[in-house]
């Protein structure tokens, strides 16, 4: 089962989105037994997933109107 860990929360004149680190084995890439995370971001209706923290970042402040 994935484990969802928020890592922040941006708020801007859209409205506000979060980020959060999406951990588990049976997705993505599993290398030498260490799972590999990717990043959701959700801000209303909107949702996306990313495979690096920095694209989710970019992808949050896009969502809340700050880009």
């Amino acid at each position: 089962m994935a484990e969802r860990t928020l890592i922040t929360a941006i708020e801007g004149p859209k409205g506000k989105a979060e980020v959060w680190e999406v951990s588990d084995e049976q997705t993505g890439t599993v290398t030498s037994g260490v799972a590999s995370s990717t990043y959701e971001i959700v801000c209303g209706e909107q949702k996306e997933t990313t495979l690096t923290l920095g694209e989710a970042s970019i992808v949050a402040h896009e969502f809340a109107g700050i880009a």
